[in-house]
């Protein structure tokens, strides 16, 4: 009993999906309707950038990941989130991650996002985190208000941070990506945050 018992942990350890291995991480503090010079041009080619947040992921094969509001849920942005300047937002490039209104944004500037739009289910984007590497997350505007609840990147891919790896008794360096919990240990014995200058 006590061996099928183990086996049966042992199953459920190996084969259970990765859900369990998620990671979320924050990409961007709520943002109060805000107006921009309307006098600027509109349109995906002119938009404005008003958040980056740039991750080294590791991602496995099959990664699973979502944009989303806190806790996985809805969220508002107006108008686009991109990543490595690829929108996101249903529609593909003209898409906008924008709801509609209730009325008119422009009556409230500097209140909060959920006084005048609509929120949007999570968005899946797994196909633009399907290899490890550095991505860049920007929320952008095309027209003349703004604003954004919390945005969540969900993900079963990992952060790596880069260190400057130096083998001072050979005096070579290299540039290693590894855990965040690493870090640490590296600078502790005289590597540098960052990769090598070539």
């Amino acid at each position: 009993m006590k061996v099928k018992l183990q086996l049966v942990i042992f199953c459920l350890l190996v084969f259970t999906p990765s859900v369990f291995a998620q990671n979320t991480f924050k990409l961007f503090d709520a943002t109060p309707i805000d107006s921009r010079d309307a006098s600027l041009p509109g349109g995906w080619e002119n938009a404005v950038n008003f958040g980056t947040k740039e991750i080294y992921l590791s991602c496995p094969a099959g990664a699973v990941s979502t944009i989303s509001g806190p806790s996985g849920g809805n969220f508002i942005v107006d108008n686009y989130i991109a990543i490595n300047n690829v929108n996101i937002c249903p529609g593909g490039v003209e898409g906008s991650c924008f709801g509609g209104t209730f009325s008119d944004p422009g009556q409230f500037l500097g209140e909060m996002m959920e006084t005048s739009y609509h929120s949007i289910a999570p968005i899946d984007v797994s196909s633009h985190l399907a290899t490890s590497g550095n991505y860049v997350f920007n929320v952008r505007d095309i027209s003349w208000t703004y604003g954004s609840t919390e945005v969540y990147l969900n993900t079963t891919c990992s952060t790596v941070s880069q260190v400057c790896h130096r083998d001072n008794g050979r005096r070579v360096s290299k540039t290693l990506s590894i855990g965040g919990s690493a870090v640490a240990a590296h600078l502790a014995h005289g590597d540098t945050e960052g990769p090598c200058e070539q």
